[in-house]
């Protein structure tokens, strides 16, 4: 029978309208990697989906163990029940039958972790396990490279993170003592708070895989097992394929000249090259003991109220870094009102909410009005600084630290643009051209270290205490000059709120683990090579344990 072109419209229609099989959706994965100071890892996936009637179970591929083994596997899901642990698991039963069950299939280079996906709609798996050994000790350093998520998972997460924390280290990782490398998948990987983060920026295809490289320095874990070879084979390993690159032949030359002491002209050229350094050092001490001799207090505010150009001259004459500079502005930007300290409650997000923490108070940095008629904070870092905090805050203008350190990682253009106006260096020239101001840096630096021997207080020096305290944290003296205000007139606490935010002893530290650290994770990022944390290489990564092929809903 023929269809008329109205009927067949019609029915064209009909079909376009019915719902597609969609199958199983992974909308959200966040892998939790705790290493002990053993080397084991325990690990928490948390998988968050759409579930329809396609498949029975769900599984995770982990093979290339290279020794270590997979233990106290458990299973429970978005309701907190815990999944019957069967041990050998028989993937040939229906769906019913596998139901709020777990257990793994043992293979010959692995296993397979497998649950039962159970009720379908959406649904959240939390996945535990442990893995013995993942952090190997080697003749130079200890380190892993493991792939957390194996190619053709299907479905492929949208959205994928990786969690490296330390729960033997009370601080985290010290940033300086690791490095740290991803393959695999389009993202980032950085240091954050003393984890690491390794997370995607777009959804992931079967194509893709999440491998981590990261090196720590002898000391910081004390792994059980070893093997018998330099990380750097690893790493080289690795490298191959991915778009990470080993030093080039000039850095490598350097290297030689400067650390192979039994070549004569590598000693020569080292000799040269100190002697030149010296040469500037010398200058630098002349320069400086010429302009501070004799130096005398001074009890007002140098250079115009002007912060980078006060510390462009510590910067030339005693190499100070930025990291107080910035410190500085953000009081500056509270002695204005246009930042502001305040504790709020925040949720609790990550490993923290699966073990049933609901969040804590936390100091939070609130955005008031800027006002740029002020001369105060009318410099264009100031006011960038402030732009970057808001812009950060988002809608509510409360700045949570990790939403600071996450809009950072996002923007780094602009924090480096922010950066480069901080680096307008002072040359000796400049500084000796302009000597009476940098007499007047200086002596209030000394002013403030012997603050407590200043007998005489005036009612407009008093006046000037809040930008003591701002200086005080340019000069890096902040603590002990708060001590000393507060031995000489503890009422002055009491003053204002912008006062006792400014002496509050949790105020500073945490403005520096805020911002400066947020800013030296994107400073770091820079040397992804060497393994400053960044971008991930979508290639490379061999070598990997864990991991291989496969895995997902079956």
């Amino acid at each position: 029978m023929r269809l008329s072109i109205k009927s067949l419209i019609v029915v064209l229609l009909l079909l376009a309208a019915m719902p597609m099989a969609a199958g199983p959706v992974l909308r959200q994965l966040h892998i939790y990697v705790e290493l002990l100071d053993n080397g084991d890892a325990r690990i928490t996936e948390e998988r968050t989906m759409s579930i329809d009637n396609e498949g029975t179970e769900g599984y995770i591929v982990i093979g290339n163990l290279n020794g270590s083994k997979i233990r106290d596997f458990a299973v429970s899901d978005e309701k907190g029940r815990d999944y019957i642990m069967e041990g050998a698991w028989d993937i040939k039963r229906s769906r019913m039958e596998k139901a709020r069950r777990c257990g793994i299939v043992t293979k010959d280079n692995g296993y397979e972790l497998c649950w039962g996906l159970g009720n379908s709609g959406d649904r959240v798996y939390i996945i535990r396990y442990t893995v013995t050994g993942l952090v190997r000790s080697y003749k130079n350093s200890d380190g892993f490279n493991f792939m957390f998520l194996a190619r053709d998972v299907k479905p492929s997460p949208k959205d994928a993170k990786i969690t490296i924390s330390s729960p033997d280290l009370a601080k985290g990782f010290p940033p300086d003592s690791i490095k740290i490398w991803s393959f695999g998948y389009p993202g980032r990987i950085d240091k954050v708070d003393g984890e690491v983060e390794a997370y995607s920026s777009a959804a992931l295809s079967p194509n893709h895989y999440m491998t981590v490289m990261m090196e720590l320095e002898k000391g910081v874990l004390h792994p059980v097992m070893t093997e018998n070879k330099d990380f750097k084979e690893v790493r080289e390993r690795a490298f191959e394929g991915s778009d990470y690159e080993e030093p080039s032949w000039w850095s490598k030359a350097w290297h030689q000249l400067t650390h192979d002491t039994e070549s004569l002209f590598g000693s020569l050229f080292l000799v040269g090259f100190l002697g030149f350094a010296g040469w500037g050092g010398y200058r630098k001490r002349k320069t400086r003991k010429e302009l501070l001799k004799d130096i005398e207090w001074y009890r007002d505010i140098p250079c115009n109220g002007d912060l980078l150009r006060a510390n462009g001259f510590m910067k030339t004459l005693l190499s100070s870094s930025n990291d107080n500079l910035i410190s500085a502005m953000v009081l500056r930007l509270i002695r204005t009102s246009a930042l502001r300290i305040e504790e709020h409650f925040v949720e609790a997000t990550g490993l923290k909410r699966l073990t049933g923490n609901k969040g804590e108070v936390q100091q939070c940095i609130v955005i008031g009005d800027f006002n740029p008629r002020n001369r105060l904070i009318n410099s264009a870092p100031i006011q960038k600084l402030y732009e970057m905090f808001k812009e950060a805050a988002g809608s509510d203008r409360i700045l949570q630290p990790k939403e600071l350190k996450k809009w950072m990682k996002a923007n780094e253009i602009e924090v480096m643009e922010f950066l480069k106006l901080l680096d307008k260096n002072v040359s000796l020239k400049e500084c000796k051209a302009n000597a009476e101001e940098v007499r007047q840096v200086f002596g209030l630096k000394m002013f403030l270290s012997d603050f407590t021997l200043a007998n005489e207080r005036h009612l407009s020096e008093v006046a000037l205490w809040n930008d003591y305290l701002i200086y005080a944290t340019l000069f890096g003296i902040a603590d002990q000059v708060k001590n000393d205000m507060q031995k000489l007139n503890p009422e002055y606490l009491k003053m204002s709120e912008i006062t006792r935010n400014m002496m509050d002893d949790r105020v500073v530290p945490m403005l520096m683990a805020t911002t400066c650290s947020s800013i030296s994770s994107v400073k770091s990022s820079l040397d992804r090579n060497s393994g400053g944390g960044g971008f991930s290489s979508i290639g490379g990564g061999g070598g990997s344990s864990g991991g291989g092929s496969g895995g997902g809903v079956r």
